[in-house]
């Protein structure tokens, strides 16, 4: 099925552009907005100096498009915003770049930012009620096997089972890390791989040891044997820190 003809062709042979919106003169021949003045087309009425009254005789009697940089013919509608005219392609309030558009910028109050809350952090102090002290260890246990990197860098391909594995916190000028250790390393062994890892120095003259945290303010912390197995003085989810002693 044929489509419906659209618009209409202008009359001047030079020109010929099929126009969407054609505009007839009083000649009863159809031109293109660029066209349709009485002196652009060589219409005979001006020729017959038969014009009318509502027919101008020249292109600035018409009414032209109201933005600056165009000389097309404007409609007969206004912007109802700026009250001017305008042609077909800057009717639009944002093609012709409307006063009234800066004016409902201005208007608009600014969007406010509400502060975003700071997750609070959960607190890391236990509980004292042992009960609840069992349970919490469970807890922060299983969340240190997810986090935890191997002290050791040879166990990075190890599939060790977890139930040989040693889960230790490492406490460090405020700051924490997590490693696991074979439950089966000395603790002097696992004194030097913790060292490197944080990339820490020792010598006999400023020793390093590693101290179990206590649980509690009326206990001091307990200082570890290097010469004895890890896993036989701490358990698995403990916090771990390292002291230097004076020789």
């Amino acid at each position: 099925m044929d489509l419906p003809q659209i618009g209409a062709h202008c009359a001047l042979p030079f020109c010929n552009v099929l126009d969407f919106l054609p505009i007839t003169c009083k000649c009863q021949r159809s031109f293109c907005t660029t066209h349709i003045l009485a002196d652009r087309h060589d219409c005979p009425l001006l020729t017959a100096n038969i014009v009318t009254a509502d027919l101008p005789k020249s292109s600035e009697q018409l009414p032209h498009c109201a933005h600056h940089a165009c000389q097309k013919i404007s409609l007969k509608e206004t912007c109802q915003a700026c009250t001017k005219s305008f042609c077909v392609g800057h009717r639009h309030a944002e093609m012709h770049e409307c006063p009234s558009l800066n004016a409902e910028k201005e208007e608009t109050p600014p969007m406010i930012q509400k502060p975003v809350a700071k997750p609070k952090l959960a607190s890391k102090k236990p509980p004292g009620d042992p009960a609840k002290y069992a349970q919490w260890q469970k807890v922060q246990t299983m969340r240190m096997r997810h986090r935890a990197t191997p002290a050791d860098p040879k166990d990075k391909t190890a599939s060790l089972p977890p139930d040989q594995r040693l889960h230790v916190r490492i406490s460090v000028a405020e700051t924490e890390h997590i490693f696991w250790l074979r439950k089966t390393v000395v603790t002097g062994r696992a004194l030097d791989l913790i060292a490197k890892q944080l990339k820490l120095t020792y010598s006999d003259a400023q020793p390093l040891k590693l101290c179990l945290v206590s649980q509690t303010e009326e206990q001091p912390d307990l200082l570890l044997q290097n010469d004895q197995v890890l896993a036989s003085q701490v358990m698995d989810g403990c916090t771990l820190t390292l002291s230097r002693i004076k020789p």
